[in-house]
């Protein structure tokens, strides 16, 4: 079997055709995972930013207004950061989201850190 009747050998022709169009699909597949990966946690955080700032307004703000200094104490701090937590999963659950698995349990406090201080820099 020379070089030229190996191109023209249709079983060849065809197993390459279907070569490539495993690695194309391979590809485009990966693409498609990863966009839909970002997406899912990009509603995690949207549903975990609910969580904190309905907690900011319903516990937060109350201490704040009830003391001179409006600051919290250690505890209440804690205490907010388990109510947005407990909130987000709340509100994840009706949305059918899974943030352990969108987020990462590591980094769920990172990011309520993070939309928390966002929140306040927001804040007058």
């Amino acid at each position: 079997m020379s070089l030229d009747n190996l191109f023209t050998d249709d079983t060849l022709l065809t197993a390459a055709a279907a070569v490539v169009g495993l690695v194309w699909s391979l590809v485009k597949g990966s693409e498609q995972f990863q966009r839909l990966r970002d997406q899912r946690a990009q509603r995690a955080v949207q549903v975990l930013e609910a969580a904190v700032e309905e907690t900011y307004r319903t516990y937060v703000q109350t201490i704040k207004a009830a003391r001179a200094d409006g600051k919290l104490t250690p505890e209440e701090r804690r205490r907010a950061r388990e109510l947005a937590r407990a909130r987000a999963y709340a509100i994840a659950r009706t949305e059918g989201i899974d943030l352990l698995r969108d987020l990462g349990e590591r980094f769920l406090d990172l990011w309520i850190a993070k939309l928390v201080k966002r929140l306040k820099s927001t804040q007058p």
